[in-house]
């Protein structure tokens, strides 16, 4: 199944767009392509931020220790 969107590009992207792919069809393949190998190198975007919120109270805590030590002027 395959669903129409509608995108907005830069001249500059949508021109090589053209250049690479002139038929719609091997566009719309193009960019199927591009989005498959984007979402296959980025699979675990939040799992660092998941890791970092998982542990923000002990972080803070330690934070907050290291800042007690730091002298002011």
């Amino acid at each position: 199944m395959t669903i129409q969107a509608q995108i907005f590009l830069p001249d500059e992207l949508f021109n090589e767009l053209q250049r690479r792919a002139p038929q719609p069809e091997s566009r719309s393949s193009l960019i199927a392509e591009a989005l498959r190998c984007f979402f296959a190198t980025h699979k675990n975007t939040n799992s660092e931020l998941d890791r970092i919120n998982q542990y923000a109270e002990e972080l803070n805590r330690e934070a907050e220790d290291v800042l007690s030590y730091q002298v002011f002027d």
